[in-house]
């Protein structure tokens, strides 16, 4: 059994200073994307990040964090609602968007055919974020930004999805001319691998203590993205039942499904912490098991929790949300092994999606 996949996860955050550094030395695109303005000129009225599986979980994160730091209206979309129903993404005037295409190969097809829908029909420049050099998508985008420190062996992605998101939150601070914000994403590496360190282990106890059937993931904002693909990650490795909810929402039907044999991990947050707290106490009372992963754990967390991760990282909630990815990505991980299967041989998948 090989063991890419842990390499990967393991690595993350020297994946991410290769980021900054790259990001620092960035004296060509990221120039010329003055907030509020598209490449060509035309004031924005909206960015549109769009991927396939993992780079669209991603998009949903990067949305909402550009949307917060540039004061650009955003949103993600799966590259198939491009050429499928444009015109729900593109409506009034084309011009004024600013797409940005994330695929980890830079090959997958339904990102390929969004690039050349967008050039073809809108005339519109395209903005393609990948890992790997050479790649087709590079040719078709106008701008393009490449990190190949975090291209991966393995077919689920883990250190291509936090590293590329590091660099939209990078490309939003340098937008924003935000160096507060950018001074947080500074700190990260470290951060993140101290939490490796202390964690590492965590995911492995958890999935042996007890048989789990389900796992559920909630996140409001910028972390429902990060429930998405949390959820995905414990799906694609360990073929096991998964679900990603906002936090709020599990309470509107979904808790029905509670027992004693799903693990209900919530990724909290600063900005809606004590309504998500509510939702924790809920779903223990109701005999779930519960993962939190929080800045800091207060007394209502350690009661209402069966494992915590405390991140302690003294950064915003637009800033750290990468360093909660390690462990649901482990979780995922030794959850496939637990069931004696490869987390670098998924069943029915393959490491690019080409059609």
């Amino acid at each position: 059994m090989a063991n890419h996949t842990l390499q990967e996860i393991l690595s993350q955050p020297a994946a991410w200073e290769t980021v900054i550094t790259m990001m620092e030395n960035e004296t060509g695109d990221s120039k010329k994307y003055p907030n509020g303005y598209t490449t060509d000129g035309h004031q924005t009225a909206q960015a549109i990040f769009i991927g396939c599986g993992t780079s669209f979980y991603l998009a949903q994160s990067a949305a909402s964090i550009y949307s917060k730091i540039t004061d650009v209206p955003s949103r993600a979309a799966p590259a198939s609602e491009v050429f499928l129903f444009p015109d729900s993404l593109f409506a009034g005037e084309p011009e004024r968007y600013q797409p940005f295409l994330i695929s980890r190969s830079g090959e997958t097809t339904e990102v390929l055919w969004a690039a050349k829908y967008i050039h073809e029909h809108y005339g519109i420049y395209v903005n393609g974020i990948t890992c790997r050099p050479g790649s087709e998508l590079l040719g078709l985008a106008d701008h393009s930004f490449i990190i190949p420190a975090a291209d991966e062996k393995s077919v689920v992605m883990t250190r291509s999805f936090s590293s590329m998101l590091l660099l939209i939150q990078y490309l939003a601070s340098l937008n924003s001319e935000d160096r507060e914000f950018r001074g947080e994403l500074h700190k990260l590496p470290e951060i993140g691998s101290s939490l490796i360190k202390k964690y590492k282990d965590l995911p492995d106890a958890i999935v042996n203590e007890k048989e789990i059937l389900h796992y559920v993931y909630l996140g409001q904002g910028p972390f429902y993205g990060l429930a998405n693909e949390s959820m995905l990650k414990v799906k694609e490795m360990s073929l096991s039942s998964s679900q990603a909810y906002h936090t709020l929402e599990f309470r509107h039907g979904p808790k029905s499904m509670i027992n004693e044999n799903m693990l209900v991990t919530f990724l909290f947050s600063e900005m809606g912490f004590e309504s998500e707290i509510n939702v924790l106490k809920e779903v223990k009372k109701l005999g779930a098991r519960t993962l939190s992963i929080c800045e800091e754990a207060d007394s209502v967390i350690t009661e209402y929790s069966d494992y915590v991760v405390e991140l302690n990282s003294g950064l915003s909630d637009y800033a750290r949300l990468i360093l909660y990815m390690p462990v649901t990505q482990l979780l995922g991980f030794n959850a496939a092994t637990a069931k004696k299967m490869d987390p670098d041989a998924p069943a029915n998948l393959s490491q690019v999606v080409t059609l």
